[in-house]
C-alpha cells in the first residue's frame, strides 16, 4: 500500500520560499519608489528654471499661448527625432488609449502650462510660488474624495512641514509679506494652474501601462500642439504675435528641451513609479530650487530663510514618504 502523505512530510522549504520571494518583491517595490523620488527631484528642478522663464519672457512681451506653443513644438520634434520609431510601433496602443492621452494632454500640456504662464503675465513669482504650495493638500483631498483613500497622521505632519518650509522661503522670512498678499488675476490663474497640476498628479496613476513613457509622451506633445495650434493663431491675430528674436529663441529651447523632453517626462514617469500622493509632496521643492537658481543666476546672496525653509521641505517630505504607504 502506497504511503499516505503525512504533515511531517510537507516541504519545510516552502513557507521559506514564499518569505523570500514576498522579501524580493518588497525590496523591488522598495527600489522603484526611490527611483521615482530621484525623477520627481529632477523634474522639479527642470521646472523651476520653466517658472524663471515664464516670467522673464513676459517682461520681454511674449504672449502665453505662443510661448507654450513653441514650447511644445520644439519637444515634439526632439521626441520625434529619438523616439518617433518606438512611439510608431505603440501606435496601436496609443489609438486604443486616446481616452485617456486626450483628456490627460488637456490638463497637462495645455491646461497647466497656459495657465501657468498666463499666471506669470499678471503677478510675482512670489504669489505664484506660494499659491502653488499648496498642491500636496489638494493630491491628497483628491485620493479621499475620490478613491477614499486615508490620511495618515504622519502624511498631515508631511503637509504641515512642507507647506511651512515652501511658504517661510517664497516669503522670504518676512511674516508681513503674507498680509500683503492679495488674490488678483494672476492669482487666481496660478490657482487654476495649481489645481490642474494636481489633477494630473492625481489621474497618472492611470497611466495605460501598454504604453512606454517616452512614446507616451511623444503622443501628449502631438495632440497639444494639435489643440494648441488654434489657440495660438487666435491670440496672434487678437492679442499679440510672438516676437522672434535671439532672446525668445533661447527661452523657447530651454522650455521646450529642458522643461517639456526632461523635466516633464522625469515627473510623469516619477509620479507613476513612486505614487500620486507621495508625488505631491515633491512639488514644494519648487521655491527651493528657484530660490538657488537666482542665487546662482541672479546673484542674490541665501539667508536664513532658506536654509531653514529647506529643512523643513524636506522634513516633511521624508514624513510622507518614508513610512508606511497611505492605508487604502
Amino acid at each position: 500500500m502506497a504511503d499516505q502523505p503525512t504533515e511531517a512530510s510537507v516541504d519545510p522549504t516552502q513557507d521559506e520560499a514564499t518569505q523570500d520571494e514576498a522579501t524580493q518583491d518588497e525590496a523591488a517595490a522598495r527600489k522603484r519608489a526611490i527611483s521615482g523620488y530621484i525623477l520627481l527631484v529632477l523634474g522639479v528642478l527642470f521646472w523651476s528654471g520653466n517658472a524663471i522663464i515664464g516670467r522673464a519672457a513676459a517682461d520681454a512681451d511674449m504672449p502665453p499661448m505662443a510661448l507654450n506653443f513653441w514650447r511644445w513644438a520644439v519637444a515634439l520634434i526632439v521626441f520625434l527625432m529619438f523616439f518617433g520609431r518606438a512611439t510608431w510601433r505603440q501606435r496601436h496602443a496609443i489609438l486604443a488609449n486616446l481616452g485617456y492621452l486626450i483628456p490627460f494632454c488637456l490638463i497637462s500640456v495645455v491646461g497647466f502650462n497656459c495657465l501657468l504662464y498666463l499666471a506669470l503675465q499678471e503677478t510675482t513669482a512670489l504669489q505664484a510660488s506660494l499659491i502653488q504650495s499648496v498642491l500636496p493638500v489638494l493630491v491628497l483631498l483628491l485620493g479621499l474624495v475620490i478613491l477614499r483613500t486615508r490620511i495618515t497622521a504622519r502624511q498631515g505632519w508631511g503637509v504641515v512641514f512642507s507647506i511651512a518650509g515652501a511658504a517661510l522661503i517664497v516669503i522670504r522670512g518676512d511674516f508681513a509679506v503674507i498680509a500683503t498678499l492679495s488674490l488678483n488675476t494672476g492669482d487666481a490663474w496660478a490657482l487654476a494652474a495649481v489645481s490642474v497640476w494636481a489633477v494630473q498628479a492625481f489621474v497618472m496613476r492611470w497611466k495605460p501601462k501598454d504604453i512606454d513613457i517616452m512614446p507616451f509622451m511623444t503622443a501628449l506633445a502631438i495632440i497639444g500642439l494639435i489643440v494648441m495650434t488654434p489657440l495660438y493663431l487666435w491670440e496672434t491675430a487678437t492679442v499679440k504675435p510672438m516676437p522672434f528674436t535671439t532672446t525668445s529663441v533661447l527661452y523657447i529651447l530651454y522650455i521646450g528641451i529642458v522643461a517639456s523632453v526632461l523635466g516633464t517626462t522625469m515627473w510623469n514617469e516619477g509620479t507613476y513609479r513612486a505614487g500620486a500622493a507621495q508625488a505631491g509632496y515633491f512639488g514644494n521643492l519648487y521655491p527651493i530650487f528657484s530660490g538657488i537658481l537666482a542665487i546662482l543666476i541672479l546673484g542674490e546672496d541665501p539667508r536664513w530663510f532658506h536654509l531653514t525653509g529647506a529643512a523643513l521641505v524636506v522634513a516633511g517630505i521624508w514624513l510622507a514618504t518614508a513610512g508606511r504607504r497611505t492605508a487604502r
